[in-house]
């Protein structure tokens, strides 16, 4: 639910721009409100009395068309952006989600509240209408469990609000890329129509893009409110020129995998979704349907018969409803909610013979499903202290059924319930009326995947031996916020939190074109997180933001106890410097600098850490109903060669992913008010 607070909205770590459209001179004064899409009690509570540690951050896509990579820079995430479209972004949070090899894996996003996340924890960020993204919301900590399966943290992001009236045109270019924006808003709502086209860095490397949508927003009483969009995405065509030895990277960093070109490797994807909610001040329902479907040729012919093939066709159908209704009696609060989420899998395997669609190897329907029950509580003891409690229980559902039965691949069907819990409890002190401490500590589950329970190590069927991940963690932080009239800001949060796990899910054994997983003993991870935004009256504005993450695995018995988690750097920073002196002009540069990762488990091998520098300006003039604003760019610009993700446990050594080389972007946009 969207909660709409009285206080100043705010930047921690995020960019020193602004939305499209937005007067330059404008763009430094305080915003009326702060826009937070994620709940820690059941009321309505500012950043500065929240028990956990959160981020609240406006977002400027214009030039991005990743919506993972508008998160790089904040304090607790790690974002390893990929110069190859064809692969999802890797997006990681106090180690949740870092083992994922495709998508985003162990946290929960949503999009005007509406689930992005399937019932089994995955989620495919790819098909997000960047343009159409007005801010987003991080919530770290145990408060977080709250939002059910795998929520290792959670990522919300707000759409921008319709302006009738409003004609926008863009267009933007660099040496790889090029992408055209129409918008349009009225009385029936905003349009929004995107094509974009990347030419890539490497050979095989080329990828298009298209998206649309439509949203509307009707008020139906004083206090009723109708929200109701719809989106829609489609890639024609994204080539795959796959991930690099370490010697490869080393010698030549814009070459291609040879078995890239040789299975003709690349990915088509087509997205619909539909979502309405009716909300009032005390209680929201909300409903959604997902389609989606993908066509995947990958770097393997799949030629074994236990094998899942090298061509992978999948059509993804996913629904749910939920309701939420919170009440308060004197000092004491609490909202209670209902949800219930299905999604089903219809997927083929077939011999990828060398571009060419071969014979069957894998066909079966899988099903997930997940019914929630929620209560969130709240009790001010003092005015400045205020105590939190929630707690979740969650029952999932999934089973398979296999189509494809031949000597030497057996019947893989099966069914398996689970039970997950989740709570947290916390509190915050208000110290004085601009700074807070607060704390929080609880618990949370992430179950297995179809994907992770396709196999198992002896015997045909479901893995059903696989139990979900458990972690308990601990959590506490300061906060201050100042500000006056004069448009001067001052805000720090710091952090420190503490947390295990058990049950973890790795691989237990890769054979036949089939993984196994199995659980193992667990992790213990610990660390901080520091945001720092200053913002002068003379038009100033620095940001500043610092991670540290100790994550290592604790299984004595195996050669990975005590290592860090592959894919998991221990130390993040971020710097940002901008300047708008005026209503007409802007400057901006920022370094991220991210530590070494392990490719895997055993630390056989690392991608060393880099620093990127990035500098950005921009111009803007009014012309009577017409505004127009041009924007140069330059990412990388000492053109570092630098790994952009890794392939966590890739057995054949091709786990590098090169970064971007330096890329230099310009962009211009017309704005029309005709109303």
């Amino acid at each position: 639910m969207l909660l709409w607070l009285p206080v100043s909205s705010m930047t921690l770590l995020g960019s020193a721009t602004w939305p499209a459209g937005t007067d330059l001179a404008h763009a430094t004064a305080p915003d009326p409100i702060e826009r937070i899409a994620v709940r820690t009690g059941p009321l309505p509570v500012g950043w500065l009395q929240s028990p956990a540690a959160l981020i609240v951050q406006p977002l400027n896509p214009a030039l991005q068309t990743d919506a993972l990579a508008l998160l790089q820079g904040i304090a607790g995430l790690q974002v390893d952006v990929r110069s190859n479209l064809a692969q999802d972004n890797r997006l990681s949070l106090r180690g949740f989600g870092s083992r994922s090899s495709f998508g985003v894996r162990g946290l929960r996003m949503t999009l005007d509240g509406i689930p992005l996340t399937t019932p089994d924890g995955q989620t495919q960020p790819s098909a997000l209408f960047t343009a159409d993204l007005a801010a987003v919301s991080v919530l770290k900590g145990p408060f977080a469990a709250l939002y059910g399966n795998a929520a290792g943290g959670v990522v919300a992001f707000d759409s921008k609000p319709t302006e009738p009236g409003l004609l926008q045109l863009q267009q933007q270019q660099s040496s790889t890329m090029r992408q055209q924006l129409l918008r349009a808003d009225s009385d029936f709502g905003t349009l929004m129509l995107q094509q974009a086209d990347f030419q890539g860095t490497r050979p095989h490397n080329r990828a298009e893009r298209q998206a649309a949508l439509w949203k509307q927003q009707w008020q139906l009483g004083d206090d009723i409110r109708l929200n109701a969009r719809f989106d829609w995405s489609r890639d024609p065509r994204l080539d795959d020129p796959g991930a690099l030895t370490l010697t490869e990277w080393q010698t030549n960093p814009e070459q291609t995998s040879a078995l890239a070109s040789r299975f003709d490797s690349h990915k088509s994807t087509r997205q619909q979704q539909a979502g309405i909610s009716l909300q009032s001040s005390d209680w929201q329902f909300s409903s959604y349907l997902t389609s989606r479907q993908i066509n995947q040729f990958l770097t393997q012919s799949g030629e074994a018969i236990s094998s899942a093939g090298g061509i992978v066709q999948l059509s993804r159908q996913m629904a749910g409803l939920q309701w939420q209704q919170q009440q308060q009696w004197q000092q004491l609060a609490w909202q209670w909610g209902l949800s219930h989420e299905q999604s089903r899998d219809e997927r083929q395997g077939y011999v990828n013979q060398f571009g060419q669609t071969g014979a069957l190897r894998r066909d079966d329907r899988s099903d997930s499903r997940s019914q929630d029950a929620t209560l969130r509580l709240s009790y001010a003891l003092t005015p400045a202290l205020s105590l939190f409690a929630g707690g979740r229980l969650a029952l999932l559902k999934f089973s398979s059924q296999d189509y494809f039965m031949v000597p030497g691949n057996p019947d893989d069907s099966g069914e398996k319930s689970q039970q997950g819990h989740a709570h947290a409890l916390g509190f915050s002190y208000q110290l004085t009326d601009e700074f807070s401490w607060h704390a929080s500590s609880g618990r949370g589950f992430e179950s297995p995947t179809l994907t992770e329970m396709a196999y198992q190590r002896n015997g045909s069927g479901l893995n059903l031996q696989l139990e979900a991940a458990q972690n308990r963690q601990w959590d506490s932080g300061l906060k201050w916020l100042k500000q006056d009239n004069s448009g001067r800001r001052s805000q720090v949060q710091f952090d420190l939190f503490y947390l295990t796990s058990s049950n973890e899910l790795v691989v237990d054994i890769s054979s036949g074109g089939r993984t196994v997983f199995k659980n193992a003993a667990g992790t213990r991870r610990y660390g901080t997180e520091l945001s720092m935004a200053q913002r002068w009256s003379s038009g100033w504005q620095a940001e500043y933001s610092y991670s540290y993450l100790d994550a290592v695995y604790q299984n004595p018995a195996e050669p990975s106890h005590g290592l860090q988690l592959p894919g998991v750097a221990s130390n993040q920073h971020a710097l940002r410097l901008s300047f708008a002196p005026g209503e007409h002009w802007f400057a901006a540069a920022g370094y991220r600098r991210l530590s070494r990762v392990a490719v895997d488990d055993r630390h056989a091998q690392f991608a060393p850490g880099y620093g990127l520098f990035d500098l950005q300006t921009g111009w803007s003039a009014q012309a009577g109903v017409m505004q127009w604003r041009f924007d140069l760019s330059a990412q990388n610009l000492t053109n570092q060669q630098y790994v952009g993700a890794v392939v966590v446990n890739q057995s054949s050594g091709r786990a590098f992913e090169p970064g971007m080389p330096r890329q230099l972007s310009a962009g211009i946009q017309l704005s029309f008010q005709l109303l």
